[in-house]
């Protein structure tokens, strides 16, 4: 479609594309004047037609004596054709050369003649000067062409023997002016002249200009020949090949072709850095043709292609996005319902990534708890068919396994993490050989007889809301189950780097990292809250962050619920002290405000290298908990702006009514932030 408008009814248009573009290069062009060149103008309404005549006479018999090198008489006297010319004769048959424009009645005493033809674009602007032109059945050259003809070095000149029938203009290197009336002072010194090339016309500078070059400067007949002189003679001169001209009509083509192959199905922020590389390339490639060759190949219509087709793929990847979007949430609604064909039919509407692939394996795992096993395999296999059965990134060197080979059917392979509830492993489901993360609990250790029972239904309602949640920055929950007197979560292995390790005062991360971290934590927040589902222990160590992808995921959700009990033998609490909110410690009724508490602590703790609350004991720091104020934080490092002291103090106010409303307004705060950051 584009590729017709191009070469149709908006042809001229994206012509005038070519042209502004080639304007905005030319303009800079670097150019150099002639050697040893000036213009001289008479100005013809000052006197009659035969003082003017008269005029030019004298100069060209002053040039004469002062010993220039040559005269180019870009607009000669008009000469009735009843006038005999004997005076002129004389005059032109001087020592020195002077060249005439062609069909002038001095044309056939001149040394050379040549045609002047200032044929502007459509839009007003000079861009292209002929070089011959046919003249009664034989070729004529242009009066540049002709004065370089004589030119000593013109044969080194490569270009002068080309086919190009044509050249382009760029701007003008002014050249001096002199006064006719100090060119006649008998008294004034000539030297100046000597060696010199001489225009002589009747058009004063701007007064007499007749055309508007592409740099926006306006010139008179004499400074356009003296500009393509200069361009001929220093073998500079802009042209357009032949098969410049066929690429300027296959690179739209072309270009189309490669943006409809390569810009689809892919992601917006893709397609931008696709177009946008694309663009610049091109236009580093018309500049460099332009300032190292000399060659014109207008871009202009293939970057309007590229950009055309990059905004429609990206308008149809806004479509695709919502429909995958609403298929993904419809597929969820479905899951957690428990009807899980309508949940099948869904998910296969989206696209196979990684999360995709996660809720199908939950998906899969649910089929085989509604005793359908066929269902199951064929979820497996639209797996294996889509993404295969590589696994994930395997983590790098990590603790041996010290502890069961076997959980369920899941097979560890190695420990990758220790906690105050237990372990965490890699292990591995040997029915579509996929890795999991596997969280151990040793509930038989920490309970006994009615707070076991109880501590298992705790466990199981919990890890059941956690498998509710499907967000992108949500490790999944797949499974949970108890083998060898230990409860088991198996949960999507995502490998990362804690936020912990961030908060070293020196490896802090950048102050917009941190808070786009924390918006994207406060985002996947809500949506759990809106689910019914409350972490109780956000903290840097719970949220999993990969720098290669940029990506943030929440662990443990529902973990820290799960053995919530007042007799654990261990020491297992609910959350971590010192980013509890106030209710929290009192053990009073927790929401969603808890958590943007925590996750107040947890940006602040990210921003400076250390919490805003400490003490040396737990009492201490309940009491700074719930009554101090932390420093602001803009105080405490360079770079972080005041808005951010009021983000955190909203988030971590003592009452929960006073902090955000939710995890999406909180969000939203902290992306403003990060914006001025």
């Amino acid at each position: 479609m584009l590729l017709l408008l191009v070469y149709g009814p908006l042809a001229q248009w994206f012509i005038a594309a070519d042209r502004v573009l080639y304007d905005q290069l030319a303009s800079h062009l670097p150019n150099k004047p002639l050697d040893s060149a000036l213009i001289v103008s008479v100005d013809p309404s000052r006197t009659t037609a035969t003082d003017v005549s008269a005029t030019y006479g004298r100069i060209i018999e002053v040039l004469s004596l002062a010993g220039v090198r040559r005269i180019v008489m870009t607009q000669p006297p008009e000469i009735p054709d009843d006038e005999d010319l004997p005076g002129w004769a004389a005059a032109m048959n001087s020592s020195v050369p002077v060249y005439t424009p062609t069909r002038h009645r001095l044309a056939n005493l001149a040394t050379r003649d040549g045609f002047i033809n200032v044929t502007t674009d459509a839009d007003g602007i000079l861009r292209r000067a002929a070089l011959w032109q046919l003249n009664n059945g034989v070729m004529s050259p242009s009066l540049p062409l002709a004065v370089a003809f004589d030119s000593e070095d013109a044969a080194t000149h490569h270009r002068m023997s080309s086919a190009e029938d044509a050249i382009f203009l760029s701007n003008y290197a002014e050249l001096p002016r002199i006064e006719v009336d100090d060119l006649l002072n008998p008294n004034a010194d000539k030297s100046p002249l000597r060696g010199a090339t001489v225009f002589l016309d009747s058009s004063p500078a701007l007064v007499g200009a007749v055309a508007l070059l592409p740099s926006g400067q306006f010139v008179t007949q004499s400074e356009i020949a003296a500009t393509l002189l200069a361009d001929i003679e220093q073998d500079r001169t802009i042209i357009a090949p032949a098969w410049v001209a066929a690429m300027e009509w296959l690179a739209p083509a072309l270009l189309a072709i490669v943006a409809v192959l390569f810009m689809p199905d892919r992601s917006r922020k893709d397609i931008i850095v696709l177009a946008g590389v694309a663009i610049v390339m091109l236009l580093l490639l018309e500049t460099l043709l332009l300032y190292v060759l000399h060659v014109r190949m207008d871009l202009g219509r293939p970057i309007m292609i590229f950009a055309g087709v990059a905004i429609l793929s990206i308008w149809l990847v806004g479509d695709n996005r919502k429909e995958v979007t609403d298929a993904f949430k419809k597929g969820n609604d479905f899951l957690a319902a428990g009807r899980l064909e309508p949940a099948f039919a869904e998910f296969r509407l989206c696209p196979p990534t990684e999360t995709v692939a996660t809720v199908m394996y939950k998906l899969s795992l649910a089929f085989e708890e509604q005793a359908k096993p066929e269902r199951a395999e064929a979820v497996l296999e639209w797996m294996k068919r889509t993404q295969g059965t590589t696994t994930s990134s395997s983590p790098g060197k990590q603790d041996a396994v010290t502890g069961p080979q076997r959980l369920g059917r899941y097979v560890i392979e190695k420990r990758i993490g220790r906690g105050a509830m237990g372990a965490v492993y890699l292990a591995k489901d040997p029915r579509i050989n996929r890795p999991v993360a596997l969280k151990v609990i040793p509930i038989e250790k920490e309970f006994e007889d009615e707070e076991l029972r109880e501590a298992r239904l705790r466990f199981y309602r919990e890890a059941e809301s956690a498998g509710r949640l499907a967000h992108p920055n949500i490790i999944t929950v797949f499974d949970a189950g108890e083998d060898k007197g230990l409860a088991y979560i198996a949960m999507e292995y995502v490998p990362g780097i804690p936020l912990k390790k961030f908060t070293d005062p020196q490896k802090l991360l950048a102050p917009k990292r941190a808070l786009e971290l924390c918006a994207s934590t406060a985002e996947a927040l809500d949506y759990a809250h809106n689910q019914g589902v409350i972490h109780r222990d956000i903290k840097p160590a719970n949220l999993m962050y990969n720098p290669k992808e940029g990506s943030l995921k929440i662990t443990d959700f529902g973990v820290a619920r799960m053995t919530d009990n007042n007799s654990t033998k261990t020491g297992i609490v609910l959350g971590t002290p010192m980013y509890m909110s106030p209710e929290q410690l009192n053990a009073e009724d927790l929401t969603g405000h808890s958590d943007l508490f925590s996750l107040g602590v947890t940006l602040y703790e990210l921003l400076a290298g250390e919490v805003p609350f400490q003490a040396t004991n737990i009492a201490v720091l309940m009491t700074k908990i719930t009554t101090d104020d932390p420093a602001p934080i803009s105080k405490r490092r360079a770079g972080i702006p005041p808005s951010v002291d009021t983000v955190l103090a909203k988030a971590l106010a003592k009452r929960p009514e006073d902090r955000f409303s939710c995890g999406a307004e909180m969000a939203i705060a902290l992306r403003n932030c990060a914006r001025y950051s």
